[in-house]
């Protein structure tokens, strides 16, 4: 019995001694698999830290100033290329180019300072309600017909325009710097709201902008920028370059079609000028570089580019052909005009309504507003039921069908609607960054609703 119990005593220690063992190894795993996860946290905490500061350097140091220089460069690379090779052109405009901008911008502030109705914008999250002259239609039939008694008046015009081009977008492109230099100032020295954002490298800020609705002479600059001058001198320039093809080459139904289509389509935006005032561009960017002199140099350049580049090259496309692209065109115009209808019937009649012969469906949605808390209603019936931004995708096809009378040319024709794809697609995104923000869970059950964003069981 003794025996048996120093045995027992011995194999009491060795026991003991195994689970102290045990024990001391847990600890020690634990304390490894601990350590192991704080290197790996900071570790990951590090390389997170670089990517940002990487993120950071490119986003306001070095893309601001490669952005300006590639831009300022790339449009009169492109006006080279497309155009005939007979003219020389200065960085500084010369007397011609200057008279047309200069004329164009005042017959632009013309418009916004005549007596006439105005139309009141979304209010901005800090409290501030934009307004807007509401004659944009009007405006844009009185500068054709101006413009088409110009043309008899003095015939060689369209020509002397076409000839002079790169010229008119130098000065085009000085008119911008300045214009960007004076919002950044006034920005920081005299902003129009009590709006406070956090300040950025100065060259970022320039790029950016500094206001959301500045004025200046007395109208709000991005109406002045993007509509008044921008968009008319894109009609202007387009139907310039049909009058100089036909001069130089003879009739074109293809140029013909080209410059139809797109004077359609701008005669459209016009009409529908302040729900333009509810777009991204106009709720969203800041009056800087990007926006403004997008729409003072960008546009006028890049927009007319397929008109442009068939005066220098005739359409090689036959009547018949150019006929069909007409007929595309239309399509996605009215198209696209209906899906517009859809939304604004929608609203006029708050959601009691129907649309394809079936009463609407929309998801509730609210959001907090500089006022307090509001609904809204997200449409989920008709063409918005189909796709989010079904009306992109038609914008989309409508550009490619006043591209197509450039077939043969290679891809210098179609440079404007490749480029419009990249930012609408871009913008799809944005806006949908932008939805989530303001309506929350409302927003992810409307993307339940409708999955596809612009082209059905696609994307």
């Amino acid at each position: 019995a003794g025996g048996g119990g120093g045995s027992l005593t011995v194999l009491d220690c060795v026991g003991g001694a195994s689970s102290v063992n045990t024990v001391d190894t847990r600890e020690r795993h634990h304390s490894l698999v601990t350590w192991k996860s704080l290197c790996q946290f900071r570790v990951e905490a590090v390389v997170s830290r670089a990517h940002m500061a990487v993120y950071s350097v490119l986003r306001y140091y070095v893309g601001p100033p490669v952005m300006v220089v590639t831009t300022c460069v790339g449009v009169q690379y492109l006006a080279q290329v497309g155009g005939d090779g007979t003219n020389s052109w200065s960085m500084l405009g010369d007397a011609h180019s200057w008279t047309v901008v200069l004329f164009t911008l005042l017959w632009a502030l013309l418009s916004l300072w005549v007596p006439g109705k105005v139309f009141s914008g979304p209010q901005t999250h800090f409290g501030y309600t934009p307004v807007y002259k509401a004659n944009g239609f009007q405006f844009f039939l009185v500068s054709l017909a101006a413009f088409f008694l110009l043309v008899t008046c003095y015939p060689y015009v369209s020509r002397d325009i076409f000839h002079n081009f790169q010229n008119i977008l130098a000065s085009c492109n000085i008119l911008a710097f300045v214009l960007c230099i004076y919002l950044l100032v006034k920005g920081k020295k005299w902003p129009e709201s009590t709006e406070a954002i956090e300040s950025k490298p100065l060259l970022y800020e320039f790029y950016r902008g500094m206001e959301l609705h500045p004025r200046l002479l007395g109208v709000d600059v991005k109406q002045l920028t993007n509509c008044r001058f921008g968009l008319l001198a894109w009609e202007l320039l387009v139907v310039s370059f049909f009058l100089a093809g036909w001069e130089k080459n003879g009739f074109s139904m293809g140029h013909l079609v080209c410059a139809t289509l797109q004077t359609i389509y701008l005669g459209k935006f016009f009409w529908w000028e302040t729900g333009y005032f509810n777009t991204l561009d106009i709720i969203l960017d800041r009056a800087g570089y990007y926006i403004c002199w997008g729409c003072l140099v960008f546009v006028p350049s890049l927009y007319t580019y397929s008109s442009y580049y068939l005066v220098a090259h005739p359409p090689q496309v036959s009547a018949s052909t150019a006929t069909l692209f007409f007929i595309l065109g239309v399509c996605a115009i009215l198209l696209n005009y209906r899906i517009d209808w859809e939304k604004e019937h929608f609203r006029a009649h708050d959601g009691k309504c129907s649309l394809w012969g079936r009463p609407v469906t929309y998801i509730e949605a609210q959001y907090k507003s500089a006022t307090g808390h509001k609904y809204s209603k997200l449409l989920t019936s008709g063409s918005w039921g189909v796709a989010r931004h079904l009306n992109y995708t038609l914008e989309l096809l409508l550009s490619l069908a006043w591209c197509l009378p450039g077939l043969g040319y290679g891809v210098w024709p179609f440079l404007y609607v490749i480029f419009l794809t990249v930012l609408l697609v871009h913008r799809v995104f944005r806006d949908e960054e932008k939805c989530r923000a303001k309506y929350g869970s409302a927003w992810d059950k409307y993307c339940k609703e409708v999955p596809y964003r612009m082209i059905p069981r696609v994307f």
